[in-house]
């Protein structure tokens, strides 16, 4: 994060030169990106935005009307304050009708009372943002080899969104198409009343692009999803204005490991899940001996023989909104991706409950489980 106008002030080679806020108190808080110091009217063509202007003054217009478009001109180019050393131009203080247009356009405007050598200012400031600089470029070092021991050890999607809370500081959401909420951390918030009407306030969050910030609602969001399939978002609460670019690649590398993952998952059982759909279709329209079945299952570990064989059909409730028109803004992918979801409850619920059986998607819209119980 860069310093702002507040902590530049508070620098030991600001303070020597006795400073004095007369307008724009209200824009203290804007970040400092680069320091410029001029003596032309016409700088603001050469600016960015977010500078701190230094400046004696000996080159501004001597008209009212020239100091307001000066002030106006530095306002509309986003400068974040004007440091105007007094002695040389101005004795007593800065024209009043320069700081009466500063203070209307929220623009900090501070008089140096005292010399101060500009470079020493410049220098001190620099070294700040430089600082802030390297801070940022280790986070992100950090974020990179977190992010990478994660993907390597095959951490789940809880652990996952557990770290990037962590390396956040704030609460993270990791939500499917149909706004259902699959892992989260609130960061030591309330989870309460984190989650509450989570699905409604879901659909309010509506950012443009893969990865950005929606300031309406002060979540910074991205997509999950590898090969042309997205299959979720991941959800980052910020609050305080727009996110600094370490927490955009947070979010971002974070969502590569969690797609990742699920890649290398469903690759892992994609080959199973095609023969248990081989073998529920077989035992449907007898295509093969149920002998040949029962030897095929057991040897993926699904004992058929002397089993109590409970047949199950799952499909989204009926009064799921997700399931109704509603879903229409996840896009054309909802409707496979909502049946790969209820695939992979079915298949941890399972597993939860140590039961074994075939499962496969039956149509579009279930997944059907052929439980083999032992006998009671």
């Amino acid at each position: 994060m860069f310093p702002t106008v507040r902590e530049v002030l508070a620098l030991d080679p600001v303070r020597h030169g006795a400073p004095r806020l007369v307008a724009g108190e209200a824009g203290l808080d804007q970040p400092v990106r680069w320091v410029h110091v001029t003596e032309v009217p016409d700088i603001a063509t050469l600016l960015n935005g977010r500078e701190l202007v230094l400046t004696t003054g000996i080159g501004l217009p001597a008209d009212d009307a020239g100091l307001r478009a000066f002030i106006g001109d530095l306002a509309d180019v986003g400068v974040s304050g004007l440091v105007v050393e007094l002695g040389r131009r101005y004795v007593s203080g800065v024209p009043r009708v320069m700081a009466a247009a500063a203070e209307r356009r929220g623009l900090p405007l501070v008089e140096l009372r005292r010399a101060t050598p500009f470079v020493r200012i410049t220098e001190a400031v620099h070294a700040l943002i430089v600082d802030a600089q390297l801070t940022e470029l280790r986070a992100t070092e950090e974020i990179h080899q977190r992010f990478t021991e994660l993907s390597v050890e095959g951490a789940d999607a809880a652990e996952v969104v557990r770290q990037a809370a962590e390396l956040a500081g704030s609460p993270v959401v990791l939500e499917n198409l149909s706004r259902q909420v699959l892992a989260y951390d609130p960061a030591g918030e309330n989870a309460e009343l984190l989650l509450d009407g989570w699905e409604q306030h879901s659909r309010r969050i509506r950012p443009t692009g893969r990865t950005a910030y929606d300031p309406d609602s002060g979540w910074l969001v991205t997509t999950v999803g590898a090969r042309g399939q997205d299959w979720g978002r991941l959800l980052l609460r910020w609050s305080t204005g727009t996110p600094p670019t370490r927490l955009t690649i947070l979010v971002e590398r974070a969502a590569s490991t969690l797609a990742l993952g699920r890649l290398i998952r469903r690759d892992a059982e994609g080959l199973e899940r095609q023969i248990h759909r081989t073998l529920l279709t077989a035992l449907l329209d007898h295509s093969r001996p149920v002998d040949e079945v029962a030897l095929r299952a057991k040897a993926l570990g699904v004992m058929l023989d002397r089993r109590h064989l409970v047949g199950v059909v799952v499909r989204h409730r009926a009064d799921d909104p997700a399931g109704d028109g509603h879903a229409a803004d996840a896009g054309p992918e909802a409707g496979p991706a909502r049946l790969r979801d209820l695939a992979e409850a079915v298949g941890h619920a399972l597993r939860e409950a140590k039961l074994t059986a075939l499962t496969s998607a039956v149509d579009d819209q279930a997944v059907g489980a052929l439980l083999a119980l032992p006998d009671p």
